[in-house]
């Protein structure tokens, strides 16, 4: 059911979404850093809902911006820890 509830949300999630979300995070993103957070949350969603996005992780450190990748790690943990609970 939660699944089918994420896919629905991710499948109409939109861009401008994602950089409204990050600016009320106080993350400024560049255009090639929306497309590629943009592109990964749409491809891999249900690894970082069910698996290990390490290696996601790791690949996109290298794509973002040292500073965007720290605070998008830390909500990440944060969102990860709430839904564990």
């Amino acid at each position: 059911m939660y699944d089918y509830l994420i896919n629905e949300y991710v499948n109409k999630l939109s861009e401008k979404e994602i950089k409204d979300f990050a600016f009320k995070q106080g993350i400024e993103l560049t255009e090639s850093e929306l497309k590629i957070i943009y592109s990964t949350i749409k491809n891999h969603w249900r690894t970082f809902v069910h698996g290990n996005p390490r290696p996601i992780l790791e690949d996109l450190k290298t794509q973002v911006r040292p500073l965007t990748y720290n605070k998008m790690e830390t909500l990440y943990i944060d969102a990860r820890n709430k839904y564990l609970k």
